[in-house]
């Protein structure tokens, strides 16, 4: 009868650990997605879909963008571009030739600005860069200067992230061609919290005409604006609360590797810019917000950097259990890539203009 009653009370002792750490999960899940001191705005309707375009593939991103065109370079074969025509949805195959194939490539990105191509592997380093009649591409840089992110500008200027060697930070920068190349660096912009690698981590923006830059930290609630020459800085705050990365570091070896502890807190996701608005992607839910809906779709905030304001959300729906991995802005349309397929969509008259919509939210700056 007694080893009964132990094997009772060992099993309770045993129904409410599990339950515990049940109600701790769930509440550390609802502390990441949850914040209660914001409150988002969604207008009806900003955004109609108008198409969808099936690619076979999840492994696509977006390498450029024009007004009817859309480039869509594929991270599994990096050779391998597909151009669409937005207004015909017509599809075409381009094969990307390199002058050189025998390099230890590691990391390669495509981005198209017409009438260049550029090939890129900061890891190498090496960029290669050619004409988009005959997508043939040549050397453009060899070991000049190493960076782990690049946007191209034009053609002969490439806003990277890099690491600056005297502080071993993370840093941003231009990569410029003309005589002779230059490396101009720009450590003022990115500002340390804990480590300077990890906690500024976040995504390199630029408008589609190519006359403003940006910057979105992914574990923080800021972002940055500067022009093509990474000159006059303005920083906004985002409505989330979350102003210091919440990330854990631990260090591997003496060589002062490092990695995160356990999985930061994501403040911002994915982002885009265009015109003067700033459109970024966030997990986190604001007071009143069904947690649900992080199921089905992807929430887009809108901001005004022009005017430091926050102007109005809208949802991306998912197709099925996938994600949006991507998304761009240009000529009044969003594009985004949703599992295989390219979803188009179009804005409603009011909502991507210098127009304002209804009533604002001023975010200060700093």
């Amino acid at each position: 009868m007694m080893l009964n009653n132990v094997y009772i009370k060992l099993l309770g002792t045993i129904v409410m650990s599990i339950g515990l750490m049940v109600i701790l999960f769930l509440s550390s899940e609802e502390q990441v997605h949850r914040n209660n001191a914001f409150i988002r705005r969604f207008p009806p309707h900003p955004v109609i879909k108008e198409y969808d375009i099936d690619l076979g593939f999840n492994s696509y991103y977006v390498a450029g963008l024009g007004k009817d065109m859309v480039y869509l370079g594929n991270s599994t074969a990096p050779l391998h571009l597909l151009k669409i025509n937005l207004a015909t949805r017509d599809t075409a195959h381009v094969k990307l030739k390199l002058s050189n194939t025998d390099l230890p490539f590691k990391n390669v990105h495509v981005q198209v600005q017409p009438p260049f191509f550029f090939v890129l592997d900061g890891s190498i380093p090496y960029i290669f860069r050619g004409s988009t009649n005959n997508w043939v591409a040549g050397p453009w840089m060899r070991n000049e200067a190493y960076f782990t992110k690049s946007l191209v500008l034009d053609s002969n200027r490439i806003y990277i992230k890099t690491m600056q060697n005297d502080t071993r930070t993370v840093t941003l920068g231009l990569l410029e061609k003309r005589d002779h190349f230059s490396v101009e660096l720009h450590p003022e912009i990115l500002q340390r919290q804990i480590d300077g690698v990890f906690d500024v981590d976040g995504i390199m923006l630029t408008t589609p005409d190519k006359t403003r830059l940006g910057y979105v930290y992914f574990y923080r609630n800021q972002f940055m604006t500067m022009d093509s020459r990474l000159k006059t800085l303005k920083r906004q705050q985002t409505i989330d609360t979350v102003k210091k990365a919440r990330i854990e570091i631990a260090q591997l070896d003496r060589s002062k590797t490092s990695k995160m502890k356990s999985p930061p807190l994501v403040v911002n996701t994915k982002a885009t810019m265009y015109k003067n608005f700033m459109f970024i992607a966030s997990d986190r839910l604001g007071k009143n917000e069904n947690r649900e809906i992080l199921k089905v779709a992807s929430i887009i905030d809108v901001y005004n950097w022009s005017d430091a304001t926050y102007r109005y959300s809208f949802y991306l729906y998912h197709m099925g259990k996938e994600k949006v991995h991507g998304f761009s802005v240009n000529d009044g349309r969003l594009v985004a890539l949703i599992d295989n397929a390219l979803s188009v969509y179009n804005f409603r008259e009011g909502f991507v203009d210098h127009t304002p919509y209804g009533e604002q939210e001023n975010i200060t700056g700093q």
